[in-house]
């Protein structure tokens, strides 16, 4: 077994070893994580790695655990505050597949439950245009290439910071809602990985959600959540995904600092960074 993950075990559990009859790698951006068999019963296993990227361990505990008494997520069996090292039972669920993502039945699925997070609360509040800013100004820092036109887009997210932040509705927001944080089990939907959870305008959720969704989706996700269509709310949130996808190229460019990653974030950036230079 994994050293890391059998240390873990062993100094937080009181899990016998010997009844543990699977641990399967599974996927993650940020952390190692683990799909662990152990006496009967599956469970999900997070050891936190990237420690530079500075997460609020204990406001990340507080909504899971709010999120958890309304059934948008499993109840941690262990959670660490002090590293973010985390066990949860295992949701036997699946992603939304890409037919599933865009039809009014699942859009009308995810509004409901995402109106119950969103009606939550917690104290931290999300600065996304902060979080742009800062981590533009560590990549000039560690000389991590950034594109010859980022003066062009920053004029553009000022411009959007100033208009965004005026009447903002407020609400207890996931922060990074793509569809690997979305698992379908049996008719229910799930919300999983509260990393990036704070307060903030829920046209964060709805701008990310809408990325990979037509015009007419995005109109049809507007209607199911709000009960009916406005031209400025559709204006609002082609706005919103605006900064969303400023906000996942920088984090994609901080993450080239990373060794221990295959993909190329300097890449999936810099596909980001011409998007947003075209609706510039």
């Amino acid at each position: 077994m994994n050293e890391e993950l059998l240390f873990l075990l062993k100094q937080n559990t009181n899990w016998n070893t010997n009844l543990i009859t699977s641990v399967k790698k599974i996927g993650g951006l940020n952390n190692n994580n683990y799909k662990v068999s152990y006496n009967g019963d599956d469970f999900f296993i997070r050891i936190c790695t990237n420690l530079y990227l500075d997460h609020d361990r204990a406001t990340e505990f507080q909504i899971i655990n709010k999120a958890s008494a309304i059934s948008l997520t499993p109840k941690p069996y262990y959670f660490s505050i002090k590293s973010g090292n985390m066990i949860l039972p295992w949701i036997n669920g699946n992603m939304p597949t890409e037919d599933e993502f865009s039809s009014i039945n699942f859009i009308n699925k995810l509004t409901k439950r995402l109106k119950e997070l969103h009606n939550l609360n917690c104290e931290k509040l999300f600065e996304p245009f902060n979080h742009i800013k800062t981590r533009i100004d560590l990549c000039k820092k560690f000389n991590i290439s950034l594109p010859n036109y980022i003066d062009t887009l920053s004029k553009k997210l000022n411009y959007l910071e100033f208009v965004l932040n005026n009447n903002p509705t407020i609400g207890l927001c996931h922060n990074d809602l793509n569809c690997s944080n979305i698992l379908l089990s049996n008719n229910n939907l799930y919300f999983i990985d509260y990393e990036y959870s704070a307060m903030g305008d829920v046209f964060w959720d709805l701008a990310t959600i809408s990325w990979l969704l037509d015009d007419n989706c995005r109109k049809d996700l507007l209607i199911q959540y709000f009960g009916y269509y406005k031209e400025e709310d559709y204006k609002k949130l082609l706005d919103f995904l605006y900064v969303v996808k400023f906000y996942n190229a920088t984090w994609a460019l901080l993450k080239t600092k990373d060794p221990n990653n295959d993909y190329d974030y300097l890449n999936g950036a810099n596909i980001i960074f011409e998007d947003l230079r075209q609706n510039s």
